[in-house]
């Protein structure tokens, strides 16, 4: 039996958010993980796409395995077939089962909807512009470059039943504030601004990298495609 509850938006309203603080991060499989052990509890919800109430969650151990899949393939060089990947790089993260309830869409498939904010995951991919020397989050093309997930939580909502715009903050009708107050914390401690080099310069990104991936970035194949490297901390002493 799902632990979602079934309703309607006719029932519960529309949550409409807006104002997202973000996050692109590429993470190692060992540092995802440590990541959700630190978050506990984490649901994963699908919401990209009609499901199964038994489908409907993501267990830790599947996203890693589709994340570990992911990361493995940028260290031989190769491209995981991104369709592979939206189901789980597209979910939702909430510490709360009551932040979300499922709606039926047909007798067997429902859509997860959020009752209250929620941590969204994006695929994330980035554009290197020569005109402008800069680095482009979230730019999804031929010439952009695969960069693990961005982690998205709103700072305003409008309330589904009275249609108030909120700010949201803690308590319980917020649950997520916390998980993301947490969350923001780990990527500040065990992350850092990537350290890119493009025609030798060295040029810091606010897109994040973990730290256990430096000594493997060097073979992401489209970092290598454009020529764009990896300052080595290790050589730099």
């Amino acid at each position: 039996m799902s632990p979602l509850r079934i309703s309607t938006p006719q029932i519960e309203g529309f949550l409409q958010v807006s104002k997202q603080l973000k996050f692109q991060v590429l993470l190692d499989v060992s540092e995802m993980h440590e990541l959700l052990q630190d978050l506990a509890p984490v649901h994963i919800c699908v919401v990209s796409e009609p499901t199964t109430l038994d489908r409907a969650l993501i267990s830790n151990e599947e996203f890693l395995e589709m994340y570990g899949s992911y990361v493995a393939g940028l260290k031989e060089g190769k491209m995981l077939d991104e369709k592979l990947l939206r189901r789980y790089f597209s979910s939702a993260w909430t510490s709360a089962l009551d932040a979300v309830y499922a709606m039926a869409v047909s007798s067997e498939k429902y859509l997860v909807k959020p009752l209250k904010p929620l941590i969204q995951l994006q695929g994330h991919h980035f554009f290197y512009s020569d005109l402008d020397k800069q680095f482009h989050p979230m730019v999804l093309s031929q010439e952009s470059v695969s960069w693990g997930i961005q982690f998205s939580y709103p700072q305003l909502c409008q309330d589904p039943k009275t249609s108030d715009i909120l700010k949201v903050g803690k308590g319980e009708n917020f649950p997520n504030t916390a998980l993301f107050t947490a969350l923001t914390k780990w990527l500040r401690e065990h992350t850092l601004p990537t350290p890119f080099v493009v025609d030798g310069k060295r040029t810091n990104a606010p897109i994040r990298l973990g730290k256990q991936c430096l000594n493997w970035i060097g073979k992401h194949p489209q970092l290598t495609q454009k020529g764009i490297e990896i300052f080595s901390f290790s050589t730099s002493n």
